[in-house]
């Protein structure tokens, strides 16, 4: 374990002793996608200075991602026949439920399962709406297990290719598919800020501003 953590520091920290979050992608199970993601991410994200900060923003991030693809599924489920009469007036008040039922298109292998991974990942993320300081150690489990625990990749992952679904679904996927890359590098720092928070120190190594450099002895 210990010489698990100095090799992610040592990634971490670089040759120039700032701290780089980009280091963690090393870390996760598809290293490629997790660098092209890597630029997309917000400043607050991607120029972290400690591993609390980027735990904390990378999941902030990733609640806003899923809850931009969540809302997308459902406005989409409820143009289908699978939609719920609630569904229904919440998106589409001007209908009455049983006639949009009745009018609609049957769900697509691919949106029924996006909609429902996306919903998986969800509740990963909120834990049964617990407390927050309590969370992280729990979606750390969760993630270990979604990431190592050799199941198959979800359809909406692995499946719903633009040839094969609609517009909207290969969106929807796209979407997705952006939001497992996140939670991929947040599997890849829980272990390394979960062992600071255990311990009670924060191991943070970064560049000395000039000021505080020119006066070191």
């Amino acid at each position: 374990m210990a010489a698990s953590y100095m090799s992610v520091a040592a990634a971490v920290s670089g040759a120039t002793g700032s701290y780089d979050p980009k280091a963690f992608c090393s870390k996760t199970t598809d290293v490629a996608s997790c660098l092209r993601v890597y630029p997309t991410l917000p400043d607050d994200v991607a120029k972290s200075q400690d591993n609390e900060q980027l735990y904390t923003r990378l999941y902030d991030y990733c609640g806003v991602k899923i809850y931009e693809a969540s809302s997308l599924a459902e406005s989409m489920i409820a143009t289908t026949t699978a939609a719920d009469p609630v569904i229904i007036a919440t998106f589409f008040p001007q209908w009455k439920g049983d006639e949009a039922i009745t009018t609609k298109t049957h769900p697509g292998k691919c949106l029924l399962s996006c909609n429902k991974t996306i919903g998986d990942v969800d509740a990963i993320q909120t834990c049964g709406n617990t407390y927050m300081e309590d969370r992280p150690p729990m979606i750390h489990q969760n993630l270990t297990v979604l990431f190592h625990g050799g199941h198959p990749l979800p359809l909406c992952k692995s499946g719903c290719s633009e040839r094969s679904s609609s517009e909207g679904e290969a969106i929807l996927a796209t979407k997705f598919k952006y939001i497992w890359t996140l939670l991929d590098l947040l599997e890849a720092v829980l272990p390394e800020y979960l062992s600071e928070t255990a311990t009670g120190a924060k191991h943070k190594t970064t560049t000395p501003s000039p000021a505080a450099a020119s006066t070191a002895p």
